[in-house]
């Protein structure tokens, strides 16, 4: 798998701080966590994107290949994928980069929060939006939608 042409040469950290938030790559040892996560959360995933089916019906082994692909991707620096954390390493959603494949200098940022976490949201948003107009995403538009 080829590198994003933004990102041939640019390292994208598997491991970020965001005040009092935590990126870390996801991958496929978070299977459990993720997989509780998103079937726990399911209703309000849907209620934020109508007309999508995701989660519905998600196995755990249908999960387990959907982080394959995640951490595949991440490693070939294509899309970019991280489990939100607190800083006791709770699971609190994850954050998705996903640079523009037409050649355009642009993503689609989206996220997700685990339903019942109580977390400074519009902080979260905003400690994103500098770290993606700084030097680790080189000119990248970008657009933010929360799920």
């Amino acid at each position: 798998m080829r590198p994003h042409p933004l990102f041939k040469n640019q390292a994208v950290p598997a491991l970020h701080t965001l005040g009092e938030f935590t990126l870390r790559a996801l991958t496929v040892s978070d299977l459990e966590r993720d997989f509780s996560a998103v079937t726990e959360s399911a209703a309000d995933i849907k209620v934020a994107n109508p007309g999508s089916r995701w989660p519905e019906g998600l196995t755990k082994e249908d999960n387990l290949l959907d982080l394959a692909w995640h951490q595949r991707e991440f490693e070939s620096r294509r899309s970019f994928a991280w489990v939100i954390e607190d800083s006791g390493g709770e699971y609190l959603g994850c954050l998705y980069v996903y640079p523009s494949l037409a050649g355009e200098k642009s993503a689609d940022v989206v996220w997700w929060w685990r339903t019942g976490v109580i977390v400074s949201k519009s902080s979260f948003r905003q400690l994103l939006q500098e770290w993606l107009s700084g030097s680790d995403w080189p000119g990248l538009r970008y657009d933010l939608r929360s799920e």
